[in-house]
């Protein structure tokens, strides 16, 4: 049993944990082994999302004052958190593969923006483009509309000059 110098602590790291999270997922990892998990948190580390596993009582303690409040609905049970700090949709898309993939572990739900979610609101998270694939088709949209702009001036540039050589054409045979 924690010291309650310990829990202290636990709930220390868990404000840091919490802190400039943009989007909370609450999975219920019963069945899952370290190596698992593990695995898990490997994953998330690239999409600059972590992973953490904690009482739920002090999981409930660490966020009565934030955004993520509104996981004391959702944290019960063996509990495991997830917190995206850059794209919401990255570490929803990862959770929902992951589980998927190793047909363990279920969804309860997340928060976004102090609003909770439920496990189908989730998996349609996970669904919506990465914020580095909207960007990139953006730039694209972007990119091919200054592509026709300047089709477009090339197009009339050459027919000016094919205008002008068949006007020399002419005043060269009068």
């Amino acid at each position: 049993m924690a010291t309650k110098e310990r829990k202290r602590e636990i709930v220390s790291e868990l404000h840091q944990f919490f802190d400039n999270g943009k989007v909370a997922i609450v999975a219920d990892v019963s069945g899952l082994t370290v190596k698992e998990l593990t695995q898990l948190r490997r994953k998330l580390d690239g999409n600059n999302a972590k992973v953490k596993v904690a009482k739920n009582t002090l999981i409930k303690i660490a966020t009565q004052s934030k955004d993520f409040e509104a996981i004391k609905s959702l944290a019960k049970g063996p509990s495991a958190i997830v917190i995206g700090y850059d794209d919401p949709a990255q570490p929803a898309k990862t959770t929902v593969e992951f589980f998927k993939a190793l047909k363990k572990g279920t969804l309860r739900g997340g928060v976004l923006e102090g609003k909770t979610m439920s496990p189908a609101d989730v998996k349609g998270l996970a669904e919506l483009p990465s914020k580095d694939e909207l960007l990139s088709s953006i730039m694209g949209g972007l990119d091919s509309g200054a592509r026709g702009v300047a089709g477009l001036l090339e197009a009339v540039i050459r027919d000016i000059a094919l205008l002008v050589e068949e006007v020399a054409k002419k005043n060269e045979a009068a």
